[in-house]
């Protein structure tokens, strides 16, 4: 039975079974698209990442919070 790393020999299974993994293996090459699409529609621009810089920052506690409302 030669085979190589990208061919798998399904000839043993019968017809149901080698139909079967023929559209797993569909299935997976067509999520692997999506999954390529989504990657590449989620970029964020760089300026998302840096830190907003503000010249005072000030500590309220949780407490403080309640009593103003």
């Amino acid at each position: 039975m030669p085979t190589s790393t990208n061919m798998i020999d399904l000839s043993p299974l019968p017809a149901s079974a080698r139909r079967e993994m023929r559209d797993f293996y569909e299935f997976l090459l067509s999520r692997r698209k999506r999954s390529q699409r989504k990657a590449v529609a989620r970029t964020l621009p760089p300026a998302f990442d840096a830190p907003i810089k503000v010249k005072e920052y000030l500590m309220v506690s949780r407490d403080e919070l309640y009593n103003e409302i």
